[in-house]
């Protein structure tokens, strides 16, 4: 297992096990081995509790940097990724902006992500399409190491444009 296996919402689940300080080792081990790989592992045995535990070692890395895709399947579903921000409506740039608000954090990543990713034959954003389904797909099947590069696309093309902006006025 690595980083491009853990979905967004493994990720956020697995910081806050890292998070609580009232979980032991031990707690944690078991919490990562349910989280990661859906087995209990107060079930195994301790040769395969081993097994499982040195597949926990990319923990200790940090998630790659991954390229931008033009499209996504996340699920059964199949999303353009839309990456210029000169091309969003007011909508799109608004719904960012006040996800911003909520910070940039990992557990706050569907909401932002969710502005950039458009299903598979639709051309206008949140129109004709359910925007939680697109959310819950980003959370669920979207790799914390793509949910990562992303994000820091578009938040280093966010600030790049205001800077510019305040530079730059016309």
């Amino acid at each position: 297992m690595n980083w491009t296996d853990v979905s967004l919402r493994q990720y956020n689940n697995v910081k806050d096990v890292f998070l609580n300080p009232d979980f032991s080792d031990e707690d944690r081990i078991i919490l990562l081995i349910n989280i990661l790989f859906g087995v209990d592992a107060l079930k195994l045995k301790t040769t395969e509790l081993n097994g499982y535990v040195n597949q926990l070692k990319f923990l200790s890395t940090n998630p790659p940097k991954m390229k931008l895709k033009e499209k996504y399947k996340l699920g059964e579903n199949w999303y353009i990724l839309r990456r210029n921000l000169k091309d969003f409506t007011v909508a799109q740039w608004i719904d960012f902006q006040n996800f911003l608000k909520n910070g940039s954090d990992t557990d706050n990543f569907a909401n932002l992500l969710s502005v950039f990713f458009i299903p598979e034959g639709q051309t206008e954003y949140g129109e004709n399409y359910n925007i939680e389904q697109v959310r819950q797909d980003i959370n669920n099947y979207l790799s914390i190491a793509d949910a990562n590069s992303i994000a820091s696309f578009f938040l280093t093309y966010q600030k790049a444009l205001l800077i510019r902006s305040l530079l730059y006025p016309k």
